[in-house]
């Protein structure tokens, strides 16, 4: 089956899964195999924090894989953005995503240069600001996801549902999803890709602490610590660090991290619900692609439906 959309035509991947940024741990070693196994990676410029660091994970991960990846451009306001965004054009990856607030000036940079601009958003209303600033397309993160929240976040199905209705680029969903059915979900609202995070940490290839994939596994979106953690109110001070463009300092400074070393804890998203086991990338991409197309051609609803109208399989 083919997975054809305008964000895989755009990207130049296989299917329409993205890698999420991942601050602490977003290089090469992450991003490469997920644009290998037909996804698209991403690697996260302020994880190598300096631009010298930045180029040689290009260089690195181009020598890994020939299939595209991206970079991301996250906490806008870090001291070396501008020159992290300099490397990533010249470097020609396949697209640069940005998030936070005021993308404007670096989407103008990044489509001067023939690079498509895709902008991180939690609302319709800032997901709109990006497309009349010239977006080539938004991911849209539901309060399901990981990361700081805006006060005004919907849940994931709620706020893409809305956004396909009002948004004339393409939509990339995320918060929440994990496998095939929520991936099929995502397509059916109306995205026409979905942006994943918490699903790749658990992953061989991830290179965070392996008693934190463990802790994914048996996690349970009913958790209590990780519930209220996902669905936390934005901490003191975000919006006036957002307003300077300074987020960075509520994190601290990135620092690049050896690959000989475990990274240490960090929380997921409600997509452990569909975590059960330690997968490669490869693995993870397969299975979704495979679940999604069983429910399109099983003997499911949707397959059912889609047999009784004699239409074919989504492509």
């Amino acid at each position: 089956m083919e997975w054809r959309t305008r964000i895989t035509e755009m990207l130049g991947c296989r299917y329409p899964i993205i890698q999420g940024a991942f601050g602490g741990f977003g290089r090469s070693d992450m991003a490469a195999p997920v644009s290998e196994a037909g996804g698209f990676g991403i690697i996260t410029a302020t994880a190598l924090n300096k631009p010298e660091k930045l180029r040689r994970d290009l260089r690195k991960a181009r020598s890994m894989t020939d299939k595209p990846f991206g970079v991301n451009l996250s906490l806008i306001g870090h001291p070396h953005i501008d020159e992290l965004r300099q490397v990533a054009i010249e470097e020609r990856v396949a697209a640069i995503f940005t998030s936070a607030y005021k993308a404007e000036e670096h989407g103008r940079r990044i489509r001067e240069a023939g690079i498509p601009w895709i902008h991180k958003a939690g609302t319709v209303k800032h997901a709109q600001a990006a497309e009349r600033h010239g977006a080539d397309a938004v991911v849209i993160v539901g309060i399901e996801g990981e990361g700081e929240k805006a006060a005004l976040h919907l849940s994931t199905m709620t706020t893409i549902s809305m956004a396909t209705k009002v948004l004339s680029i393409p939509v990339i969903a995320s918060g929440g999803i994990g496998d095939g059915r929520t991936f099929l979900a995502a397509l059916a609202m109306g995205a026409e890709g979905v942006y994943m995070g918490t699903a790749f940490m658990a992953t061989k290839e991830c290179p965070i602490a392996e008693r934190h994939k463990r802790a994914l596994v048996k996690a349970s979106p009913y958790d209590p610590e990780l519930r209220n953690k996902v669905f936390a109110p934005p901490p003191e001070g975000l919006d006036e660090l957002t307003r300077q463009q300074a987020v960075w300092k509520l994190v601290g400074d990135a620092k690049p991290h050896s690959t000989k070393r475990p990274m240490p804890v960090m929380s997921g998203s409600m997509a452990v619900g569909a975590i059960n086991e330690i997968v490669t990338v490869k693995e993870l991409i397969e299975r979704i692609i495979s679940e999604a197309e069983d429910l399109l051609t099983g003997s499911g609803p949707l397959g059912r439906i889609l047999a009784a109208k004699g239409q074919p399989p989504y492509q």
